[in-house]
């Protein structure tokens, strides 16, 4: 005789492949992950600028002064670099913008998932809320929060 398949509740919780819990159906925490990928190419990025920006301001290249023998592009550079700022900056400002909202309904899809860990969503958007003011609060929460969810449901 053939057996049944298992309707146990506690076995549909896990996945099949694996003894972690499933994955909740949650794509918000792409969003939570960008703050400290953000903020490491961030300060990999404004530390290479700075350098470019020294190093402009150092030789008199940035001045786009025609009796220094520099071509005029070489003074076009600043503003690339002003571009890249810009840049740079309206990224970060929407990911602090979207960091709160994203940590929140993460939190709610990773508590109402089968797991270890039950998240307290408001803490957490509120802590989120919290970085906007104090904005290094953001890049360790984010951190933390992965981690825990990694140890939960094994993503990411």
């Amino acid at each position: 005789m053939a057996e049944t398949p298992s309707t146990d509740d506690t076995a549909a919780e896990f996945d099949a492949n694996s003894n972690l819990p499933r994955e909740p159906d949650s794509r918000w925490w792409y969003w939570v992950a960008a703050v400290p990928v953000y903020y490491v190419v961030g300060t990999v990025l404004g530390f290479l600028v700075g350098l470019a920006a020294f190093a402009f301001a150092l030789t008199g290249a940035g001045t786009m002064n025609p009796e220094m023998g520099v071509p005029m592009g070489v003074g076009f550079g600043f503003a690339g670099v002003f571009l890249l700022v810009v840049v740079l900056a309206g990224v970060g400002l929407l990911l602090s913008l979207a960091f709160p909202l994203a940590i929140y309904y993460d939190a709610t899809a990773v508590a109402d998932a089968p797991g270890q860990w039950n998240p307290d969503p408001a803490l957490y958007g509120l802590l989120g809320l919290a970085g906007l003011v104090a904005q290094p609060l953001q890049v360790p929460l984010a951190v933390y929060y992965l981690y825990r969810r990694h140890d939960s449901v094994g993503v990411p």
